[in-house]
């Protein structure tokens, strides 16, 4: 739920307003306004407070691959991570990462600005004859 939400829930519940009617104004459980409500009269504001404590080690990605190597060992197998891979590959999971794009050049930066010069003063009425062809 946005930041935005939370505080009109809050500023709604201020206004004397009843947990349900506020729920059907923004479009939640009447659950969620009261956890919401409680959380702003325990601490004063409706946005998380920054956590203590230590960073984390590992990434999700890291947890994820340590977790399937584990379960590979309880298996009994003795495997790398290349090989889990395959396996998981030849098994139908698929890992696609998406395609690098070059960067614009300066010669694509200056025909960029030269278009939207030239279009400058032009009404919305332009750009819908313009995109509809």
């Amino acid at each position: 739920m946005s930041l935005e939400t939370k505080e009109r829930i809050v500023k709604l519940l201020e206004e004397g307003n009843s947990s349900r009617m506020v729920a059907k104004d923004v479009g939640c459980s009447q659950s969620a306004v009261s956890k919401i409500w409680t959380k702003y009269k325990q601490h004063g504001m409706v946005v998380k407070a920054k956590r203590t404590g230590r960073p984390r080690k590992t990434s999700k990605r890291q947890d994820k691959q340590l977790k399937m190597k584990h379960k590979w060992e309880e298996a009994g197998a003795n495997v790398c991570d290349r090989t889990v891979r395959n396996r998981l590959k030849e098994m139908g999971f698929q890992y696609r990462k998406a395609e690098r794009k070059p960067s614009l050049t300066s010669k694509h930066k200056r025909t960029r600005l030269q278009w939207a010069k030239e279009r400058q003063s032009w009404t919305k009425c332009s750009f819908v004859i313009l995109f509809t062809y």
